[in-house]
C-alpha cells in the first residue's frame, strides 16, 4: 500500500444487516468496515439508512455506499429516498465510494443499466483486470475481490471511467471524475463470513456453484489494497 492518508472523516451508510449465525463470523457490516479501514486512523461515523434521516452531504468529507441483499431497482422507499440523496452527491461531487450494492446504485444514477447478471450468481473469489488507472492511483494489472451478488453494471454511461473488468461481471470497477470509485466486489468480506453464506444458499444458488466457489476461497485477496484505492479516491475529491 502506499504511505497514509491524512485523516478524514467518512460516513458509512449502513443498508443492511447481516444474519445469524453468519454474523457472529466477522461482525456486522459497520464492523466489517470498521476492520477493513483499521489501518487508515480514520474516524467512521456510521448511519443507519433504514432508521436515520439522510445526512447532510458536508457531514463527512466523503461517503461509503456498501451492500444490501436488495435490489438497486426494488421499490422500496428507502431505496427511493437513496438514491435522490446519491444523485445530488454527484451533481454537487461529494466524495463517494459505492462497494457492491453502492456501486449498482451509482451506476444507475449516472444513466447505466444495471440488472441480473447473465450468468447467474457471481460468488467466490473473482480475479479482476485492470484496464486503466486514474492518475490519483497506482493501480497494479489486476487484483482479486471476494464477490456476492445476483445484479451487476451491464452498461457504462459517459461519466463512467471503466477501470476493471472480470469474466463474470465485465464492470467490476469504475470511478466518476476525481471523486468517486466503485467497486462490485467486497473488500469488506473475508473467506470464513462468505463460505458461511455460501452454505446457506445452497438452494438458491446450486451445490455445483457453491462448491466451486468455496474452492476459491483459500486464494490471496487484495482487500487492504482496495480499500486504500477507496480511500485515496475520497481523499483526492475532498474540496482544497
Amino acid at each position: 500500500m502506499s504511505a497514509p492518508l491524512p485523516s478524514a472523516r467518512l460516513g458509512l451508510l449502513i443498508l443492511d444487516s447481516i444474519d445469524l449465525p453468519h454474523r457472529a463470523v466477522a461482525g456486522d457490516y459497520e464492523q466489517l468496515f470498521r476492520n477493513l479501514f483499521e489501518f487508515s486512523g480514520h474516524e467512521i461515523v456510521a448511519v443507519d439508512v433504514k432508521r436515520d434521516l439522510l445526512p447532510a452531504h458536508d457531514e463527512c468529507d466523503g461517503w461509503i455506499i456498501p451492500g444490501s441483499r436488495q435490489s438497486v431497482v426494488d421499490d422500496d422507499g428507502w431505496i427511493s429516498q437513496l438514491r435522490t440523496w446519491t444523485r445530488r452527491a454527484l451533481e454537487v461531487q461529494v466524495p463517494l465510494a459505492g462497494v457492491c450494492f453502492g456501486h449498482q446504485l451509482i451506476a444507475a444514477e449516472l444513466g447505466a443499466h444495471v440488472g441480473p447478471a447473465p450468468g447467474g450468481w457471481n460468488i467466490g473469489v473473482v480475479d479482476y483486470e485492470v484496464l486503466d488507472s486514474p492518475p490519483w492511483l497506482d493501480l497494479p494489472d489486476g487484483y482479486s475481490l471476494i464477490a456476492s451478488h445476483q445484479d451487476q453494471v451491464l452498461t457504462v454511461s459517459d461519466e463512467m471511467q471503466l477501470i476493471a473488468t472480470a469474466a463474470t461481471c465485465p464492470v467490476g470497477a469504475f470511478t466518476v471524475g476525481t471523486n468517486v470509485m466503485c467497486v462490485q466486489g467486497h473488500p469488506e468480506f473475508v473467506a470464513p463470513l462468505a463460505a458461511s453464506l455460501y452454505k446457506a444458499r445452497i438452494e438458491r444458488i446450486g451445490s455445483d456453484a457453491v462448491e466451486a466457489a468455496l474452492a476459491t476461497l483459500q486464494r490471496p485477496l487484495n482487500r487492504l489494497d482496495v480499500a486504500h484505492w477507496l480511500l485515496q479516491t475520497i481523499y483526492q475529491g475532498r474540496p482544497a
